[in-house]
C-alpha cells in the first residue's frame, strides 16, 4: 500500500512538470520575431486627465535598436525609461559684441513646461576637451550636477541667460539636455556656436586745446565760451569713466595765478566770485554728492592738482544689448578774474584719463 502512494505522487509531480514546460515553450512567435517574455500591463493609450504622459504595456524587451515617438525613446535593457525628447540647439549671440560672455536661448522643442534643462559648454567642437557645465548663476564648472538642471523659464525664457567668464576672441559651442526627473535625462542635443569679441574702447575729444577771450572790463572779466565734448565708443561690461585734473592753475609767467574755483566735485555750486572752474551736462554722474550734483551743467567746481582726478562724465553699464558707441559729454570751462589780476598769458594743461570697467 504504501508503494502504490509512492508511484501515484511520483506521477502527478511528472505532470506537472511536463505541463509547466509545455507553458514556457508556447511563447508568442512568427516567422520573423519571437517575445523572449510578456506579461499583461496598462494599456498604450493617454489618460483622460493629461496630456504629456500615458501608460505603456508591457510586451517584452527590446534586443536591438530602441523604440521611440516624436517626444520619447526608450534604450535596451531590463528596465525601460522613457527619456525626455533631445533639445534642438540653442540661439546664441553676443548682442555687445560680448568679449567675455555670450548670451543664449534654449530651445525646449516639445518638451513640456516642467522639464529641466542643462547646458554644456566647450572651445571643442566634438566636445572631445575642454568640457564644463553652465551653472545658474551664468558661470560655469567641471561637473554636472543637479542644480544645473533650470526649467525654460529659470534660464531666462525667451530673452535667455548670459554664461559669463570667458575667453576673448574664443569661439564657444553650447548643447542642451533635458530631464523631468530621475533617470529621464536626454542625450545631449546639437551645438551652435558664438564666438567672444576682443574688449574695445576709443575716447576722443573733440578740442585738445583750450584758449580763451581776452579778459577785460567789457565782459567782466569773465568768459565762459569753451568746451570739451568727449566721444566714447567701448564694449566694457560695466561701461567707463573719465577723470579729470590740472596740473596747476592758470598760471603766467612770473609767478602770477588764477586759482581753480573752490567748490569742490561733490559739491558744485552756482558760479561766485572768481576762478577757473567747470561743469558737466553728465546728469548721472558717478561718485559723492549725488547723480546729478552738476544740476544740469549749471553748477561748477575746480579741479584738483594732482591724479587721478575726479569724475566728470561717466557711463556705468551694464552694456548687455548694444555696446556703448559714439557717447557724447560735454564738460563746459568758466573763468572769471577780477580788475587787480596783473595782465598776462595764463595757462595750464588738463589731463583725462577714461578708466573702462570691464
Amino acid at each position: 500500500m504504501k508503494k502504490l502512494t509512492s508511484i501515484t505522487i511520483f506521477f502527478l509531480l511528472g505532470s506537472l512538470l511536463f505541463n509547466l514546460q509545455t507553458i514556457y515553450a508556447a511563447l508568442p512567435a512568427s516567422t520573423n520575431y519571437k517575445l523572449q517574455n510578456y506579461t499583461f500591463g496598462a494599456g498604450g493609450t493617454a489618460s483622460s486627465s493629461s496630456t504629456h504622459y500615458s501608460m505603456n504595456g508591457v510586451a517584452g524587451e527590446v534586443e536591438f535598436g530602441k523604440s521611440s515617438s516624436t517626444n520619447y525613446q526608450s534604450q535596451t535593457g531590463l528596465t525601460y525609461l522613457i527619456k525626455a525628447n533631445v533639445p534642438a540647439a540653442p540661439t546664441l549671440s553676443t548682442p555687445a559684441n560680448n568679449y567675455d560672455r555670450i548670451l543664449f536661448v534654449i530651445n525646449p522643442g516639445s518638451n513640456p513646461s516642467d522639464y529641466t534643462y542643462a547646458l554644456e559648454i566647450s572651445t571643442s567642437n566634438n566636445f572631445s576637451s575642454n568640457v564644463n557645465y553652465i551653472n545658474s548663476d551664468g558661470t560655469f564648472g567641471a561637473s554636472l550636477t543637479p542644480s544645473n538642471f533650470q526649467t525654460y523659464t529659470a534660464w531666462g525664457g525667451s530673452s535667455g541667460t548670459f554664461v559669463t567668464g570667458l575667453t576673448s576672441n574664443t569661439t564657444y559651442y553650447i548643447r542642451a539636455a533635458a530631464r523631468q526627473g530621475s533617470f529621464t535625462q536626454s542625450e545631449w542635443g546639437p551645438a551652435a556656436s558664438a564666438t567672444t569679441s576682443y574688449a574695445s574702447l576709443t575716447f576722443t575729444i573733440n578740442n585738445p586745446t583750450i584758449v580763451f577771450n581776452n579778459l577785460n572790463n567789457g565782459d567782466s572779466y569773465t568768459d565762459s565760451s569753451q568746451s570739451d565734448t568727449f566721444t566714447t565708443s567701448t564694449n566694457a561690461y560695466n561701461g567707463y569713466t573719465i577723470y579729470g585734473w590740472d596740473t596747476q592753475a592758470l598760471s603766467a609767467p612770473g609767478g602770477n595765478t588764477i586759482a581753480n574755483y573752490a567748490s569742490p566735485n561733490s559739491t558744485p555750486t552756482a558760479w561766485s566770485g572768481t576762478g577757473f572752474g567747470y561743469t558737466t551736462n553728465d546728469t548721472n554722474l558717478v561718485g559723492t554728492g549725488g547723480a546729478n550734483r552738476f544740476n544740469n551743467g549749471t553748477a561748477y567746481a575746480g579741479f584738483q592738482t594732482s591724479g587721478p582726478g575726479d569724475p566728470v562724465t561717466d557711463d556705468a553699464g551694464p552694456v548687455t544689448t548694444s555696446q556703448i558707441t559714439n557717447e557724447q559729454y560735454t564738460v563746459s570751462y568758466r573763468v572769471t578774474a577780477n580788475n587787480t589780476t596783473p595782465a598776462g598769458t595764463y595757462s595750464n594743461t588738463i589731463i583725462y584719463t577714461i578708466v573702462p570697467s570691464y
